[in-house]
C-alpha cells in the first residue's frame, strides 16, 4: 500500500462518521454501479466471502447480487473502541457496515474507512477464526479438546426449577473466549431458549477451570469457541 493511500484511509477513519448517519442501504451491485462522482454514505449488508487483510479490515462482502470491496473497517457500534483483529471477523460472518463509496487509483471501487454496525458469527466461525490465526497449538481442557469441556459442562448443569416445571428444554448456543492465561472470558449467549436456561448455561461455562491456552509463534493467544449447551428435562 502506498503512503498516499495509507494517509487517505487514516483521514477517513479519523473523521469518525456518526452512528446516526448510516446511509442508504444498497446491494453490492448497486454500490458498484454508483456514479464515479457519488461519494454519499451507504449501508451494506452481506456475508464476508474473502479476506484480504486481517489487521486493518480489508475484505469482500457478498450478497445475492455480488461482492463489494471494503478497505479498512472500524467498530462503529456505540461504546465500542476495538481494533479489527479484536472484532474477530472471519469468512462466513454476516456484517452490516456503512461508509462512503470511493474509487481508488481510478479503477478500484471500495468503501474506505467503513464502520461496523452489526455482526453475526457464521456457522463455522470458531473453526475459521482458528484457521485465520494459524494456531500452532490449540487450547486444551484437562488435557483434551472441546469435547471434554462439553461433557464437563453437561455434568455441572443444574436444571432450573421453573423450566423443569414448565417442561421447557432445548439447546443454548454459547460463545466464549479462552484467554491468553487459559481463563474462560467473554461468555455470551448467541442463541437462547429462555432466560433461566440461558443464565444456567452462562453460569456453568463461566465457572470453568482454566484451560491450557492456544499458542502461536511460541506465544499464548486468545481463542474463541462456540458451544451448544443441551438441556434435557430430567426424569
Amino acid at each position: 500500500m502506498t503512503m498516499k493511500r495509507f494517509l487517505f484511509v487514516l483521514l477517513l477513519l479519523a473523521a469518525g462518521l456518526p452512528v446516526s448517519a448510516q446511509g442508504v442501504r444498497k446491494t453490492a451491485d448497486e454500490f458498484n454501479k454508483m456514479s464515479r462522482s457519488d461519494t454519499s454514505l451507504v449501508e451494506l449488508h452481506g456475508v464476508v466471502s474473502r479476506m484480504r487483510g486481517d489487521q486493518r479490515g480489508v475484505f469482500y462482502l457478498k450478497d445475492e447480487t455480488g461482492e463489494a470491496y471494503v478497505y479498512g473497517l472500524v467498530d462503529g457500534r456505540p461504546g465500542s473502541n476495538v481494533s479489527f483483529p479484536q472484532m474477530e471477523i472471519v469468512v462466513g460472518d454476516t456484517l452490516t457496515v456503512y461508509g462512503r463509496r470511493t474509487v481508488y487509483n481510478g479503477t478500484i471501487i471500495e468503501m474506505a474507512g467503513g464502520h461496523l454496525l452489526r455482526k453475526a458469527n457464521g456457522p463455522d466461525h470458531a473453526a475459521q477464526l482458528e484457521k485465520a490465526r494459524g494456531l500452532d497449538v490449540h487450547p486444551t481442557f484437562k488435557g483434551k479438546g472441546k469435547e471434554a469441556f462439553s461433557a464437563w459442562v453437561t455434568a455441572h448443569l443444574k436444571y432450573p426449577k421453573e423450566a423443569k416445571a414448565a417442561h421447557i428444554d432445548g439447546t443454548v448456543t454459547v460463545q466464549f473466549v479462552v484467554g491468553k492465561n487459559g481463563g474462560v472470558q467473554e461468555v455470551q449467549v448467541l442463541k437462547g431458549v429462555t432466560p433461566a436456561l440461558d443464565a444456567e448455561a452462562v453460569r456453568v461455562v463461566k465457572s470453568s477451570p482454566k484451560w491450557k491456552p492456544g499458542m502461536k509463534d511460541g506465544k499464548p493467544v486468545r481463542v474463541t469457541y462456540t458451544l451448544p449447551v443441551i438441556f434435557v428435562i430430567p426424569e
